[in-house]
């Protein structure tokens, strides 16, 4: 009974958040010029502002381009009170210009560029601080660009200092930080999460008929299921990530997001009743499609050129695989041990797979009603464009 509780506890435990986690992201460009002129541009997503300053003024669930433009102040006293740098002994001046508004994976973002003064000479140092307080699994994901040289660092609350500079970063670390990024995409995002603890709760079990579960003896066949869904749920990753972040596709995450709930429900409600493919893998392989889509804005935002691309995407994706198979190796000994017991098959499986179902359609009338920007008039449209 102790195992039962601790695997309900697993599965249920995402549903102590109101909702489940979108990726909090923001997208920091410092470009170093030539004779050392300094310039960013921020992206930072409306959701995140919503929350930190009250975007929708009218609480009517939008965000429209009037609201934002009003707030314009606030939100860039809000986010420049959290970026900080500094020149020798002295700090550097955020000059903010016009505010805009860009788009990515569907989900909008305030852009925000701006200038750059330092009076004060030496190297210089970038201190970020944006939602850690709100927030602290946000990340902020910074691209450093001097001409050809292009250096990236994810930013979180015990990494938000760095050196702005034009000296490339090890390849080493850079690879660490997206592999570590992929991590905490997948542990913190209590969608992905539960879809994969939905699939698992039955890897050693299989379908005699329609409907009954009965137990697989064999410890090597549960483990080889186990890695082929994994994997396969990953390898759906990959093939949709890369060719969206370089923007050969693109969905909009207003119908992404309740996809994804929607793939949550429908793999839940497949323990209960036979609705899908009997090979778990290809349900994981066709659904972690729809959920690659999902972390599509991660990284493409961050104009990389080729090769830091590639090992940006390499590390996220290994990342990914890893919180997975974290997930894996607690929750496979508990379903191997229970597989012959007769309540586990006919009672916590069904019951965890319904709070699933509960808890994804939550989520799935939230991301459907949930916050949106309005369609911007057509000067703003064409000033994001630009």
């Amino acid at each position: 009974m102790l195992r039962y509780v601790m695997l309900l506890l697993a599965l249920i435990g995402a549903a102590t958040q109101a909702h489940a986690h979108l990726a909090s992201d923001s997208y920091l460009r410092i470009e170093i010029g030539e004779t050392g002129t300094l310039r960013g541009q921020w992206d930072i997503a409306l959701r995140d502002l919503d929350v930190a300053v009250g975007l929708d003024s009218d609480q009517d669930g939008n965000i429209t381009w009037g609201e934002l433009r009003a707030k314009a102040r606030e939100v860039e006293a809000y986010a420049f009170g959290r970026l900080t740098l500094t020149g020798g002994a002295q700090t550097c001046r955020l000059i903010p210009t016009s505010l805009l508004v860009d788009f990515h994976a569907g989900s909008a973002y305030a852009v925000l560029p701006f200038s750059i003064e330092c009076p004060g000479g030496g190297p210089l140092t970038l201190q970020y601080r944006l939602l850690f307080d709100i927030d602290p699994s946000h990340r902020g994901l910074l691209t450093i660009a001097a001409g050809e040289r292009v250096r990236s660092e994810v930013l979180t609350p015990e990494h938000n200092e760095v050196s702005i500079d034009a000296s490339p970063a090890r390849l080493t670390e850079q690879i660490g930080q997206f592999l570590r990024f992929g991590f905490d995409h997948i542990l913190l995002g209590y969608d992905h999460l539960l879809f994969i603890a939905v699939l698992l709760i039955t890897a050693a079990l299989r379908r005699a008929g329609d409907n009954e579960w009965v137990p697989i003896d064999r410890l090597d066949r549960v483990l080889l299921e186990t890695i082929k869904t994994l994997t396969a749920f990953t390898l759906a990753h990959a093939i949709v990530l890369t060719p969206a972040v370089l923007g050969f596709v693109r969905v909009p995450a207003r119908f992404v997001e309740p996809a994804v709930a929607l793939t949550i429900m429908l793999a839940a409600f497949d323990n209960i009743r036979s609705i899908l493919p009997r090979l778990r893998w290809r349900i994981a392989f066709l659904f972690g499609l729809i959920h690659g889509l999902s972390f599509a804005s991660a990284l493409g935002p961050m104009q990389l050129p080729a090769l830091p691309m590639a090992l940006a995407l390499g590390g996220f994706n290994v990342g990914v695989e890893v919180g997975q198979i974290a997930l894996a190796l607690l929750l496979v000994p508990i379903v191997f041990v229970s597989r012959h017991d007769v309540v586990y098959r006919r009672a916590v499986t069904p019951a965890a797979s319904l709070a699933a179902i509960v808890l994804a359609g939550m989520w799935l009338l939230d991301r459907v009603f949930g916050l949106d920007l309005l369609p911007l008039p057509p000067l703003a449209v064409a000033a994001t464009a630009s």
